[in-house]
């Protein structure tokens, strides 16, 4: 008889209309005979099985607020390149980054030698998630998994870790009313996902438990040991801000297109700052970066970048990682090529834009962001269309 419900409840979910799917008596009917059987199934202590179940169902008040929320966010503009770089929160970070490198000296030094990642990278991750714990997130953990879970287009995928952050309820005992997270599940300081944080959460200062949410330690051991165990190389450089000649074309960019340092260097490629490659690069291998095709700072990154892209999957994300890294590593560290203003673009446009030139090009994917082959796949049509090649959305065709 369970097996029937739950195949009407999917067939019915599948079929039914968008604003009816949202509706709140749903998502209930959808917890009392589809998720409340799942912590069953995933809980052995029923005292912890009860609290969850009592708490999703306080909670049944608050969920079109939080549907909203989630839906606003999901609409969102694609984030401009220029913005990503603010200059006053690029130097908040910094100053109160350097006091933490300070205050935090001892326990750094243990971590970078446990875990063979730059202190300052840890530092720059721990303030574009949280500054630096200080803005956690502050929406119910429960609840928001619990809704991406039903309403999702990756509801599979929500599940998983809705029932994730049940294991980790229960075995640590926290207090469900407490446990807040980021509108995609993420928790604690280093905003880990529940199954990140199973895979990867250490317990550096040995008080049993992986404490990402309260203790400075675990949080930047517990990136340092994702970090590790994504491949960072701690010999090599993340990237350097490059100027390039004219007979270097923004689609060149891309990790299929790798040189080493060396080749580079004979194509006429030199360091913004004008200081020599440093010699131990030399014959590494290393790639074109046009984050905001030809509109900002051209890098050339290693594969560290794209370790730190495994953290988030976004070349600004990784880019304005390794850039505030360096501004704690080094005095008077800036951008030498100013980021131009470009025009808003929301991601329905860029799925748009994807689906045109993917009949003709390789764009990656049709997610709404544009990563570097959508960038590349822009350059290939201005080229062929006899437009000047920027890499990057203009409000002509």
């Amino acid at each position: 008889m369970k097996r029937i419900s739950y195949i009407v409840l999917i067939i019915f979910l599948n079929s039914a209309s968008q604003s009816f799917s949202k509706s709140s008596d749903v998502y209930e009917y959808w917890l009392d005979n589809f998720l409340f059987e799942k912590i069953r199934e995933n809980t052995t202590d029923i005292r912890t099985t009860n609290l969850i179940t009592l708490h999703l169902k306080e909670k049944l008040k608050n969920y079109k607020s939080t549907k909203i929320i989630l839906e606003n966010l999901s609409q969102a503009e694609f984030s401009q390149p220029e913005k990503y770089f603010k200059e006053e929160i690029l130097n908040t970070k910094t100053i109160y980054g350097k006091k933490l490198k300070i205050k935090l000296e001892n326990d750094l030094k243990n971590i970078e030698r446990e875990y063979r990642v730059d202190r300052n990278i840890l530092l720059a991750i721990w303030a574009n998630e949280t500054f630096f714990g200080r803005a956690g997130p502050n929406l119910d953990g429960l609840q928001i998994l619990s809704i991406l879970s039903f309403s999702s287009d990756k509801r599979k995928f929500f599940l998983k870790e809705f029932l994730y952050l049940v294991q980790i309820i229960e075995k640590y005992k926290i207090d469900v009313k407490s446990l807040k997270t980021s509108t995609t599940g993420a928790l604690g300081q280093p905003q880990f996902l529940p199954s990140t944080y199973l895979k990867f959460g250490i317990d550096f200062d040995n008080d049993r438990i992986a404490d990402i949410w309260d203790s400075e330690k675990d949080t930047l051991a517990s990136i340092a040991n994702y970090l590790n165990k994504h491949g960072w190389n701690d010999k090599r450089e993340w990237g350097f801000e490059v100027k390039i000649p004219s007979t270097i074309k923004c689609h060149l960019e891309g990790p299929d297109h790798s040189r080493t340092l060396s080749q580079w260097d004979k194509l006429g490629l030199v360091r913004a700052s004008e200081k020599p490659f440093p010699e131990k690069e030399k014959d590494e291998s290393f790639n074109l970066l046009f984050p905001s095709g030809t509109f900002g700072p051209i890098y050339l990154v290693s594969k560290n970048f794209y370790v730190l892209k495994q953290y988030n999957n976004s070349d600004l994300y990784a880019l304005s990682v390794g850039f505030l890294a360096d501004k704690l590593k080094y005095k008077n560290h800036n951008f030498y090529t100013n980021w131009q203003n470009t025009r808003k673009i929301n991601k329905d446009d860029i799925i748009k834009l994807q689906k045109k030139l993917s009949v003709h090009f390789d764009v990656g994917g049709i997610d709404g962001l544009i990563g570097y082959k959508t960038r590349r796949a822009i350059g290939f049509y201005q080229k062929e269309s006899n437009i000047k090649e920027t890499c990057w959305p203009s409000s002509k065709k």
